[in-house]
């Protein structure tokens, strides 16, 4: 587990788990209060509240499942393997380049298509980033990813609506479903 970033190695100063995680659910906010405040202002979308402790509870556990399950087999597992094979410099782009392959999603047109695979590329670059960071540990990474979903989520399900003419650059391709 601590060389999967789970847990902190006594030979490694890492940040504590808490901090790491809550630092990546800061980070996710912001993108996420970013991306709100771009289409608030736009006028492609606007505020609602249909919230409900129901979706909390989704979104919790939809951010903490998603978040834990991708980076424990990206960012964990098979980077450590892609290192130890091919090198970190190149294992970071074959580990990014799958991260995106996995989330094709075919139902889209080839331009949309390649924006989301170039979009979720550089998501697995700064994850990375975070890991390496962190100095291992896999806990700022399930914090940004984990909180990417489950603020996507809330916002997108209970509290914005979206314009139909909201644009792909902003949103992602999929009428803002990232």
């Amino acid at each position: 587990w601590a060389t999967l970033g789970i847990r902190n190695s006594v030979t490694v100063d890492r940040p504590a788990e808490a901090f790491a995680l809550f630092n990546g659910l800061l980070i996710a906010a912001g993108l996420l209060s970013l991306i709100t405040s771009v289409a608030l202002i736009g006028e492609w979308g606007q505020l609602v509240n249909h919230l409900e402790a129901t979706a909390f509870f989704n979104a919790f556990l939809l951010g903490l499942g998603v978040g834990f399950a991708e980076e424990l087999i990206f960012r964990g597992w098979l980077w450590e393997e892609l290192n130890n094979i091919i090198g970190s410099r190149y294992g970071v782009v074959v580990q990014s380049s799958v991260f995106s392959l996995v989330h094709t999603r075919f139902n889209l047109g080839l331009g949309a298509m390649c924006s989301l695979l170039t979009g979720l590329f550089l998501l697995g670059l700064v994850l990375s980033g975070q890991r390496q960071s962190d100095k291992g540990s896999l806990w700022g990474c399930i914090g940004i990813h984990g909180g990417l979903v489950s603020g996507w989520y809330l916002l997108h399900n209970n509290l914005l609506e979206l314009a139909p003419q909201s644009p792909a650059w902003l949103l992602g391709p999929g009428e803002g479903q990232i």
